[in-house]
């Protein structure tokens, strides 16, 4: 984006609804997997997280409700990726704002 161009009020609701659907600690963790993994199943998201099946299961449900993750079926199971990889962009800035903005 040039200085001084504007972004769109439609591109403003866009980020605001994935902003809203990102922002849960859980959630985070999930997508930091899934960027480090590429795909992963349930069981396996739950090991790496160390968070119960329930909550796992309910938060991969509103990340794939609102669009940031796809999910697949193999057999029994369901594997989950990131469907709109631009959001894993926010990890850093989550990284850069957990060391209060230092860059190392």
């Amino acid at each position: 984006m040039t200085p001084g161009r504007r972004i769109s009020p439609e591109a403003l609701e866009d980020a605001a609804k994935v902003l809203r659907a990102v922002a849960h600690p859980l959630r985070l963790r999930l997508l930091e997997i899934l960027k480090q993994k590429g795909e992963s199943n349930v069981t396996a998201l739950c090991e790496a997280s160390g968070a119960p099946q329930p909550a796992v299961s309910q938060q991969l449900a509103r990340l794939r409700h609102e669009g940031v993750l796809e999910a697949k079926r193999a057999g029994s199971q369901v594997f989950y990726r990131v469907a709109r990889p631009e959001v894993l962009g926010l990890l850093d800035c989550v990284r850069r704002t957990a060391r209060g903005g230092r860059s190392s």
